[in-house]
């Protein structure tokens, strides 16, 4: 805490960086939502692999079927079956 705050604090009053928030709407907060939304539905992908299959669709310029799932599947566990083993 900084010595102005707790001046400010010790005397009753509220620190100076409350005063920056008060009277501001909650649209300040909510503004950053959709950004934090995207990161989330990005992370999400990346868990899933639907990032790393969409990437495989664009680097073998070919469109979502079943048969580039498949071939997405093999090439995918071909390489963990080439990462070394933890233990």
């Amino acid at each position: 805490m900084r010595t102005q705050e707790k001046a400010s604090s010790a005397q009753g009053q509220q620190p100076r960086w409350c005063g920056e928030m008060a009277g501001k709407p909650y649209s300040s907060i909510l503004a950053g939502l959709p950004q934090v939304a995207a990161v989330l539905v990005s992370l999400l992908k990346e868990i899933f692999d639907e990032s790393a299959y969409d990437r495989f669709l664009e680097r073998n310029q070919i469109s979502s079927s079943t048969m580039a799932y498949a071939a997405f599947r093999e090439e995918n566990d071909q390489l963990k079956a080439q990462r070394p083993k933890c233990c």
